[in-house]
């Protein structure tokens, strides 16, 4: 029996929407009358599987680029892809040059040690210029040198990246703005590429020629201070009931007996856990939805399970044949943020491999 027919017996789903994704990427796209939209499908796509959400941007959409975090990505989605324009957001290392060649994809450049590999290369390239996040990116000397020093590359894209984007009059946007404008000044030919999910909507003049929206694509928000209109969360976490006990008053559920019944009470135990990326820390006040209610996650969550109370007579109907959401319209992103030390970036990235994935556009 192949791994697919064995996970097709999987007591844990996750259910992406691609006509979700691809409607985020149109609203995305909107907001910007001067640039094209290309989707950052790093990290997996963010946890949703990137072999099925770039093919459905790409076929779906008028989006031709994308935007990976390191090389293996870049050459596993150029399989997928064969005629995509795929950017590397990490750069290159020696024993890599040769790959990206060979693979037609475009390296960014985020020192001068990298631009000395790639010298002379005729395939083009993208330079990352830090403005201020002091992450990636040529620092403002070497940026300063290398515009003032003659180069043989064949640039198409310069980049930086956003410290506070989400936060619309942070001071630090004006002042990054300022500094890319006069690196975009200097190289009039390549195209310019300043806005991450929370950039694109700080207006036009920030815009400049490619928009690389992220999180938001998902359904995410990087940290605006409310999920823009027309962005739909795109998946759904579910988890089976493994088994339905009954609890006398006093005993205790899970590790550390962290929850003690008051009561008689009813609880299911449910095949998600640390292993599976999303309840790290919510053992404090989270919740699933089951059988059309909320119910309480209690005790300590465990590497493989999490056990909620279904006490309450409205859940008497609920049975081991029964799913409860994890994550999804009724359990979303910003209630598990909320009730965790998480952000929608971990919540995400961090959805684990044992899920059965299912999509529909």
């Amino acid at each position: 029996m192949s791994i697919d027919q064995v996970l097709g017996n999987a007591s844990a789903e996750l259910h992406v929407d691609l006509a979700a994704i691809i409607n985020n990427y149109e609203t995305l796209k909107s907001q910007s009358d001067s640039a094209t939209c290309a989707a950052v499908v790093k990290a997996d796509a963010y946890g949703l599987g990137a072999n099925k959400v770039a093919p459905a941007l790409y076929h779906n959409t008028d989006c031709d680029t994308f935007f990976v975090a390191g090389l293996v990505e870049g050459v596993t989605l150029r399989n997928i892809l064969p005629d995509a324009k795929i950017y590397v957001f990490n750069g290159l290392f020696a024993d890599q040059v040769d790959t990206y060649l060979d693979h037609n994809i475009t390296p960014i450049l985020n020192d001068p040690s990298q631009v000395a590999l790639w010298y002379g290369k005729k395939a083009p390239c993208g330079v990352h210029f830090d403005t201020g996040i002091n992450r990636l990116g040529f620092t403002e000397s070497q940026t300063e040198e290398f515009l003032n020093t003659p180069n043989d590359l064949n640039i198409d894209l310069v980049m930086s990246h956003f410290i506070q984007s989400e936060i619309a009059r942070h001071p630090s946007n004006e002042m990054q703005l300022d500094k890319f404008e006069r690196v975009r000044y200097q190289l009039p030919n390549a195209k310019g590429s300043l806005c991450n999910s929370g950039g694109v909507f700080l207006g036009r003049d920030y815009h400049f020629d490619l928009l690389r929206p992220g999180i938001m694509l998902y359904g995410g928000n990087p940290g605006l201070p409310v999920r823009p209109n027309g962005i739909k969360q795109a998946f759904e976490l579910r988890a089976k009931i493994l088994q339905i006990r009954e609890i006398e008053p006093g005993m205790a559920v899970g590790y550390n007996s962290l929850w003690t019944a008051a009561e008689k009470s009813r609880i299911a135990l449910l095949n998600v856990g640390y292993a599976d990326g999303t309840l790290k820390t919510s053992d404090r006040k989270a919740k699933v939805w089951v059988g059309g209610h909320m119910a309480d996650v209690i005790g300590k969550v465990s590497m493989d399970m999490i056990a909620i109370d279904i006490t309450d007579d409205k859940f008497n109907h609920v049975t081991v044949t029964d799913y409860a959401e994890i994550l999804g319209p009724n359990i979303t992103l910003e209630m598990v943020a909320e009730n965790s030390t998480l952000g929608h970036y971990e919540l995400m990235t961090g959805i684990g491999p044992r899920y059965k994935k299912y999509y529909k556009v």
